[in-house]
């Protein structure tokens, strides 16, 4: 926020007080006591400082404002609408120099490394410099829709929601209500549906980056893009194959094939097959889905399989389709987060109404930072301090659920190569 505007919020708090006093004391046809006259005075000599230092702020920024700035310093409207994410970026890369620094804060360090982003400066205000910070939500926010392009998950229509306490139950319907057709006067008998629940509670997605201390210190938009992407990155993979492959512990979310294993369709025998495409989507087709939005989840390995997919008669089944992102008249994605195991490069398929699976955020980004610490890079140590790097460890908190097992199918064993040529 705006430091006039604190300031004057804070004036007038104090007013309030001193009126309060005073009405209490006129309430009762007396003056005020010796003590109240004490805390009256010092009421007011505090409202009359901040009185001085809102005029003296204001008066110099409109000095500031009458002062040349150089051109290398000016920035055009366009600039200053940075694109999302940025400002996140900026947030955090200012956050790790204070907390590295003894003399300067958070919000010094941001309006020196980016004077003219004014919102960024506002969103610092209070923040202590301690080497561990929470991204404000309205900049956490920043990253969402950048998610929602870099994960696949994400960019199917998924169903986000917030878990204010960390918990929430859903309630879900398990069985249609048993309506029949009735005579006059007969009893109607049970009409009620079955009721499920969905819990969702809270697990810990943390990653560690390790930036250098020179990118770090660089105010360019290159290095705060490089800060943002790999935040964005890191998080969307990490949901990309925990959506799919989550185990459903403590600490890990559920994913679609523990989640929905009944509706898994071995393919081991049959391979990828034309008629197991039209499986999968009859599968779903003939589930009591409420105006399923379907899409596909295909490893790379499979495309050129399923684009090359020919009849008896040598006419191509999919291509045509495929050339304009469809797969059996539904959208798919590549996904090189599907496994593709060793033995005979067994891989699986994915078709789901993914409006059906759920992302619950229980809090913002959270930012830790260390020069001292080290991490793991191919089971060895990498020091921070030896090496010059700051390195910087996310924390989000976040769940996922499925609301309808049967919104989801997928084949499992798929072979991607002969026998002989597994490794």
């Amino acid at each position: 926020m705006d430091k006039i505007i604190v300031m004057k919020q804070k004036r007038a708090d104090i007013v309030k007080k001193m009126r309060t006093l005073l009405d209490a004391a006129t309430k009762e046809t007396r003056g005020l006591s010796s003590e109240e006259d004490k805390e009256y005075a010092a009421l007011r000599s505090e409202a009359e400082q901040l009185a001085d230092a809102i005029v003296k702020e204001e008066e110099l920024r409109s000095l500031e404002k009458s002062v040349p700035v150089r051109e290398v310093q000016k920035m055009s409207a366009r600039e200053e609408a940075v694109e999302p994410g940025i400002r996140m970026a900026r947030f955090i890369k200012s956050a790790l120099l204070a907390s590295r620094s003894q003399t300067e804060g958070l919000t010094e360090i941001a309006a020196r490394m980016y004077p003219h982003d004014e919102a960024l400066r506002a969103m610092t205000e209070g923040v202590q410099a301690d080497g561990g910070y929470t991204v404000p939500v309205n900049l956490y926010n920043e990253i969402v829709p950048l998610l929602r392009q870099v994960s696949i998950t994400r960019s199917l229509g998924i169903t986000e929601l917030p878990l204010p306490n960390g918990n929430m139950n859903i309630p879900k319907q398990t069985g249609a209500a048993n309506f029949k057709w009735v005579g006059e006067n007969k009893p109607i008998g049970n009409a009620e549906p079955k009721l499920g629940n969905i819990k969702l509670s809270a697990k810990k997605l943390a990653g560690i980056i390790p930036i250098s201390n020179e990118l770090l210190a660089d105010a360019s938009i290159a290095a705060d893009r490089f800060v943002r992407d790999e935040i964005v990155n890191g998080i969307a993979e990490a949901e990309d194959i925990s959506a799919l492959y989550g185990k459903g512990s403590d600490n890990e979310p559920t994913g679609i094939v523990k989640a929905c294993e009944k509706n898994k369709i071995d393919a081991t025998e049959s391979g990828l097959t034309a008629d197991l495409i039209y499986e999968m989507v009859g599968k779903l087709l003939s589930t009591k889905l409420n105006a399923p939005a379907l899409a596909w989840r295909i490893p790379g390995v499979l495309w050129a399989k399923l684009y090359g997919m020919q009849t008896p008669t040598g006419n191509y089944i999919f291509r045509s389709e495929m050339k304009d992102g469809l797969l059996c008249g539904y959208p798919f994605k590549i996904d090189n987060n599907i496994t593709v195991a060793e033995e005979e490069g067994k891989t699986q398929i994915f078709l789901g109404d993914w409006k059906q699976f759920m992302i619950g955020v229980a809090s913002a980004l959270e930012i830790s930072v260390s020069q001292d610490a080290s991490y793991t890079v191919g089971g060895s140590a990498v020091s921070a301090f030896e090496n010059d790097l700051t390195l910087m460890r996310g924390i989000l908190r976040e769940d996922f659920g499925v609301r309808y097992e049967e919104a989801f199918v997928y084949a499992d064993g798929i072979k991607t190569k002969q026998a002989s040529e597994a490794v």
